[in-house]
């Protein structure tokens, strides 16, 4: 009965971590363009889906790490001085990220709401309407 009930207690810690809230994340609730046009250029916006979707569709100059790998080699791409935009496909992920990236000091995070590929498909189709305003 005692080794059920710590069980228990470690799911629901478990649970409530992964649904919580992430120190130094800041949600934005608007599109990833304006996102981006309102944050400071310096900031790198981190893909964190695999590769093979990274290659599919992607934002240029964004740099893909997969969730996966994120631990082992953010130090090759990122410094924790950076200010840092998280792409994902979901809020989840996005949390998981944040959470390794703040375990190594990163202060500076940012997240977009809602999934990655309906950001870069809007971010595209505006790149598009404007390239079409400017032939006329």
């Amino acid at each position: 009965m005692y080794t059920l009930f710590i069980l228990l207690m470690v799911v629901l810690i478990w649970i409530i971590r992964q649904v919580g809230p992430v120190h130094y994340l800041s949600c934005l609730k608007m599109n990833l363009r304006d996102s981006i046009n309102k944050l400071p250029s310096s900031i790198k916006l981190l893909d964190v889906r695999d590769v093979t979707d990274f290659d599919k569709a992607h934002i240029p100059d964004s740099i893909n790490i997969s969730l996966g790998r994120l631990p082992f080699l953010w130090n090759k791409e990122l410094s924790p001085e950076d200010e840092v935009m998280i792409l994902a496909d979901d809020c989840f992920k996005s949390k998981k990220a944040a959470r390794i990236l703040q375990r190594n000091g990163f202060r500076k995070l940012y997240t977009v709401h809602g999934p990655v590929l309906n950001q870069i498909k809007l971010f595209q189709h505006k790149d598009e309407t404007l390239d079409e305003m400017k032939k006329m």
